[in-house]
């Protein structure tokens, strides 16, 4: 495992100011709470694996069509499977065997394929394979090298535009690096090589947070060190330019960490970030990081205030529904200095709005550390067990999921725990049980069975139990109430709920015209009970030998709009000829939509719905 020297430009005197569109406000918006209220239980690894306890910044992976989760920390990679019914999680060892050595461990999963990419830094350039079985089987990658040697980040998404000339994939594979200059480098061939790296732009450098790659091809690397304020570099060419943004209104800390980014299937970026005064912080753009508005300070959304955080973390789910997973701490003083003698805790913020308002819930029923973080890498003889960051993301049907390390177990958590027992990283996961969906389509089903909050007591109920033991099998849930969830209404056949969107009539092709890239067109069919299947046929224009233009995929879901996160059914393959069948659909409106993958907007299609 890589210790760290931080490589930290100088900190530059800066007001805290906030951006309001292309205003700039004399203080940070004030972030009013929401009547929405997640509830988390914590899921601890089993200690039968081998590195269970030896998990420090750990990467979490998401497959949109399996809903595996995939967790890489250390040199171990591990699969997770969630019973959205009875929230019991199996964990299971699918480290690939040619990435079992690294020295600083990462992992992406790429939800619309299920590409997984896992392994971590092997000196210059990295020891990496890729999944596309959760782990059933691996392709060793060719080492992805950026001419810099620290802190890598891998993703995938997109293609800005077409894909260039020579591609044999269908998505753009990211992997940047740094020390002291950030680099990154693009592969074409689905992360088996990688071409020549190309040097951030700009004001923004030194550590940097997990690349990110929007619906339309935008891929952003989030940075807290950018001349004194938080930003961060995007590429809008594939990779071979990036260039520096930053955020008015924001500072940058003496100490800490990484800062994270998130995008909605509309192509609003979210930021989250540690400010100067250690609060946390999130703002949102709508112009591709060209200027931000709604700067917030986070800090106020709980009671007492959150006045330190670190290892942001964030994820999203439908249009203006987003989370910021972050350690969060209620004691006042600088958190990175070994005299300070507080607590850690796991919050998470959502918004439902667009950033709006936000609600924020402890989402740990105990510490996740107690005492001080060393920030200062391989100069730490303490206070480092956590390592850098920690990851969030979004379950296959909308719950906000976060993978972190828990520095404090057993007879840590205990109420006489002590900051000299608070020296584990124990795999860990806290996964949304209860509360409102960042997919609206599920709003109100997101609920497991989980134990009554006295359940919520430490992993262990004994001060005596040895720190380096397992914590418990048994899932705790956060202390904070969720409301009681309304319902969703379901649609039926009878009435039109939604007569803004076309109707298709069985058997009969219409004609439309698609979105751009990364934009939806959509229509409905109203399906009766008994119906055996529903068949879906797309025509698309005509495709080269090299690619499609546009590249247009089909997509269905009961009762609700679909969308590549969300959905009951699609075809999305490299042509633009699409078909999908749903045999023994359910009785009511069946939304199809058409999503553009890539390419020109405005060209002709096909779209023909049959109910057998």
């Amino acid at each position: 495992m890589a210790y760290r020297r931080r490589l930290v430009p100088a900190v530059l005197a800066a007001s805290t100011l906030a951006a309001a569109g292309l205003a700039l406000l004399s203080s940070p918006l004030t972030a009013s709470a929401s009547t929405a209220a997640p509830v988390f239980t914590n899921l601890a690894a089993p200690s039968s694996l081998g590195n269970s306890d030896n998990a420090g910044e750990p990467s979490l992976g998401v497959n949109g069509t399996t809903g595996a989760l995939m967790y890489q920390s250390y040199s171990s990679t591990y699969k997770i499977n969630i019973n959205s019914t009875t929230g019991a999680a199996t964990w299971s060892d699918v480290t690939p065997p040619t990435s079992a050595f690294n020295i600083d461990p990462i992992l992406a999963t790429d939800r619309v394929t299920g590409r997984t990419f896992a392994g971590g830094l092997a000196g210059e350039c990295s020891a990496l394979s890729y999944t596309d079985s959760d782990g059933g089987s691996w392709q060793q990658q060719g080492n992805a090298c950026t001419g810099v040697v620290d802190h890598e980040s891998i993703g995938s998404g997109p293609w800005h535009g077409a894909a260039p000339l020579g591609s044999t994939y269908s998505r753009a594979v990211y992997y940047c690096a740094q020390q002291g200059n950030d680099a990154c480098a693009t592969s074409s061939n689905g992360g088996l090589t990688f071409g020549a790296p190309s040097l951030i732009n700009g004001a923004c450098g030194s550590l940097h947070g997990h690349v990110k790659v929007a619906p339309n091809g935008t891929a952003y690397l989030p940075n807290a060190h950018c001349g004194g304020v938080a930003g961060g570099a995007k590429t809008v060419d594939n990779g071979s330019t990036w260039n520096s943004y930053t955020i008015p209104g924001s500072t940058e800390p003496a100490d800490g960490f990484d800062p994270s980014v998130t995008v909605t299937p509309d192509n609003t970026v979210y930021e989250a970030w540690q400010q100067g005064n250690n609060h946390p912080y999130v703002a949102r753009s709508t112009t591709s990081g060209a200027s931000w508005d709604r700067v917030t300070d986070l800090s106020g959304t709980y009671s007492p205030a959150i006045v330190n955080s670190t290892f942001q973390a964030t994820t999203s789910g439908d249009n203006g529904r987003v989370a910021v997973a972050y350690l969060g701490s209620t004691t006042p003083g600088n958190p990175f200095s070994n005299t300070w003698h507080g607590v850690w805790d796991l919050y998470v913020s959502t918004s439902y709005d667009g950033g709006v308002s936000w609600t924020t819930v402890k989402a740990t029923a105990d510490p996740v550390q107690r005492g001080w973080m060393c920030a200062s890498g391989t100069t730490c003889n303490s206070g480092r067990n956590l390592l850098d960051f920690m990851d969030a993301n979004t379950t296959k049907d909308g719950r906000v999921v976060v993978g972190y390390a828990d520095g404090c177990i057993n007879a840590c958590a205990a109420a006489n725990g002590t900051e000299a027992q608070s020296t584990d990283a124990y795999a860990t996961v806290a996964y949304q049980s209860d509360g409102k969906n960042l997919f609206a389509a599920n709003d109100g089903t997101v609920t497991s069975p989980s134990p009554s909050p006295s359940a919520s007591a430490s992993p262990s109920a004994s001060p005596s139990a040895s720190p380096s033991a397992s914590p418990s099998a048994s899932p705790t849930t956060s202390p904070s109430a969720s409301p009681s969830p309304s319902p969703s209404a379901s649609p039926t056949g009878g009435t039109d709920p939604d007569p803004a969107t076309p109707n298709l009539t069985s058997g009969t092709a219409k004609s439309g015209t698609n979105a751009a890239a990364g934009g939806y067109v959509y229509y409905k069919i109203s399906v009766p009970s008994g119906a055996a299947k529903l068949t879906l046929n797309l025509t698309g224009p005509s495709c080269s030998v090299i690619s499609c233009n546009p590249d247009i995929d089909l997509l269905t879901k009961l009762g609700a709009k679909p969308t590549t996160a969300s959905k009951d059914a699609s075809s999305e393959t490299g042509s633009n000829t699409e078909n999908v069948t749903v045999t023994s659909p359910g009785a009511g409106y069946w939304y199809v939509g058409i999503y553009t993958y890539s390419g020109s907007a405005g060209k002709a299609f096909t779209i023909k719905a049959t109910i057998g």
